[in-house]
Formats: structure tokens, C-alpha cells, sequence
């Protein structure tokens, strides 16, 4: 049975990488998922240093009448395909975190051992990051809303419209993994307090943190837009 899936958002096909030129680095294939057992969400992006570029993103919609052995077959198939056909490097991961509900514990477990028993058979790494490091990580904030994250994930990957949340958590892991979280975070704060240091003319309530980091990248963004 074929899986009813939203279409994904994929650029312009490219050429296959040329990795012949060993001087330079090859760019890495990053796919991040965001499981679930009736929408699983995933985005590629390609990463080269401190550049990122969008590759295709979408959801996966499980049939409602299809039983968990079927969605989880599924999948299975459709995974296998995304690794096979983007020649992905990296599998990045959102961790598991505490449910109330056992049952659903357990469904998401499962689905989220799919993309990581795919990636560790074909020899590729895997990484987990916590929620509130991916948070961090994309828009500044451990404690940032749904929102924020797609609408900082639409910013930074520069895509003409706003990810569906699914998607947008998905592609919000791979960005994660794209870079050190922390020095990333460290070096925009630092860019985003010397612009305010030269904005201010007068005495004025200190930004947050996260409030500085959205104003950085926004500025960054603007920049790149000029190019």
C-alpha cells in the first residue's frame, strides 16, 4: 500500500557532487527527522563550513487506517529512499523526551529507531540532540515557541514559504547539527551585542538573548540578500 505523502519542497535538481578535488572539503549531507507514526518530518540540508543550503524537505503522512506494523513498513521504504537518492552523510536526531502517555512513549521510540538502524547499517553517523538544544541552537532561545522555530528555519535556509511544523522541526535538527551549538550561539551574540553597542545613543532596557540573536540574524540575512 502506497503511503499518501505532502509533496516535497525541492529545489531545482543539481549536478552530482564532484568530490575529485580532495583539497577542498566535500560539503555534508545532513538529514534530520522529526518521528512520529503519522507525520514524520524530515528535511536535507547540505552543509560547507559555515554555509548551509537547503536541499528538499517535506512530511510523511501515514494512512489513519493503516495499522503501526503497516505505517512503520512504510517508513521504512520511504527512508531508504531519502538516504539512497541524497547521498546523505548524516542522520541527526531529535532525542526522546519524557510522555505521559506510555503508549505513545513507545510508538515514537519505535519510529524514531527507523532512520537510526538505517543510518548505523549503512556504516553513516548519528546524532541526538535535546529539544531545547535544537531550540537553541536555530533561534537563540532553549524555551522558543513552534513559531519561532519555523519562522527562524524559513529565515536561515532563505525558503519562500513557512515550513509546515513538522517539516520545520525537522529541518531545525539538521541545522543543529550543522554546527557547534554553542560557539555559533557565542559568536552571533557577540556580533549581535556590537551592533547594539553601535545602534545605542542613549541609555535603553538591556535585549535578551534571544531577542539579540533573531536581530543578528536578521541582519545577517539582510546581508546576504545585498550579495
Amino acid at each position: 500500500m502506497n503511503a499518501p505523502r505532502t509533496p516535497p519542497r525541492t529545489p531545482p535538481r543539481t549536478p552530482p557532487r564532484n568530490t575529485a578535488n580532495t583539497s577542498a572539503r566535500a560539503p555534508t549531507r545532513i538529514l534530520g527527522v522529526d518521528p512520529g507514526s503519522r507525520r514524520f518530518g524530515w528535511g536535507i540540508i547540505e552543509a560547507s563550513g559555515a554555509d548551509v543550503r537547503h536541499i528538499a524537505s517535506g512530511v510523511f503522512r501515514m494512512p489513519t487506517s493503516a495499522t503501526l506494523p503497516e505505517r512503520l513498513g512504510q517508513l521504512l521504504t520511504l527512508l531508504e529512499a531519502l538516504l539512497l537518492d541524497h547521498q546523505v552523510d548524516v542522520v541527526a536526531v531529535e532525542e526522546a523526551f519524557v510522555y505521559k502517555n506510555p503508549r505513545t512513549a513507545l510508538v515514537i521510540g519505535q519510529t524514531r529507531g527507523l532512520p537510526i538502524a538505517l543510518a548505523a547499517a549503512r556504516g553513516l553517523r548519528v546524532t541526538q540532540y535535546q529539544p531545547a538544544t535544537i531550540k537553541r541552537a536555530v533561534v537563540g532561545s532553549g524555551r522558543a515557541s513552534k513559531e519561532q522555530v519555523s519562522h527562524m528555519v524559513q529565515l536561515q535556509l532563505a525558503l519562500a514559504a513557512l515550513p509546515q511544523e513538522d517539516e520545520a522541526d525537522a529541518l531545525a535538527v539538521a541545522l543543529t547539527h550543522s554546527r557547534d551549538a554553542g560557539a555559533h550561539i557565542a559568536q552571533i551574540m557577540a556580533v549581535a551585542h556590537v551592533v547594539d553597542a553601535q545602534r545605542t545613543v542613549s541609555p535603553a532596557p538591556k535585549a535578551s538573548a534571544s531577542r539579540a540573536y533573531y536581530a543578528a540574524v536578521m541582519a545577517g540575512a539582510k546581508g546576504r540578500g545585498r550579495r
